[in-house]
């Protein structure tokens, strides 16, 4: 059978640039113990950029739960990640990609505290952690 005229995507990876289909971003300047929910039905996460601009190191957490039952220092976070401090405010921080994505069967919430516990609810200065998740 002929293709009809117009239709043949032959050689089409999807590499032109779109305006739709991709990933959304979620942008904080000042993440601290207040939780903030980047996604507020179940998602996956595919990228963070998480910096810490302060000497001290910090704490990311993730929590798969919406931001309204989530209280930092009560909820367990699903993830805790360290962000190195960089003995200075010149910043330091991770980037992590994950082509595969890490599923949140809930919802997707964020906060960064001063301390590892699970229980720990210490609130970093203004503007110590910037974060940036790509998420769909």
């Amino acid at each position: 059978p002929a293709l009809i005229a117009g239709s043949a995507l032959i050689g089409d990876v999807g590499l032109q640039p779109r305006t739709s289909g991709g990933l959304s971003f979620y942008k904080t300047i000042d993440l601290d113990e207040t939780e903030e929910e980047v996604k507020a039905t179940a998602g996956q996460i595919y990228a963070l950029h998480v910096m810490n601009l302060t000497a001290a190191l910090l704490y990311f957490k993730i929590y798969n739960a919406t931001a309204a039952t989530v209280v930092v220092g009560t909820t367990v976070p699903d993830l805790t990640i360290p962000i190195p401090g960089n003995n200075d405010t010149d910043g330091a921080g991770f980037v992590w990609s994950i082509p595969q994505g890490i599923a949140f069967g809930t919802a997707i919430t964020i906060a960064c505290t001063t301390a590892l516990a699970d229980a720990d609810a210490g609130a970093p200065a203004a503007n110590a952690c910037v974060a940036t998740v790509l998420y769909k």
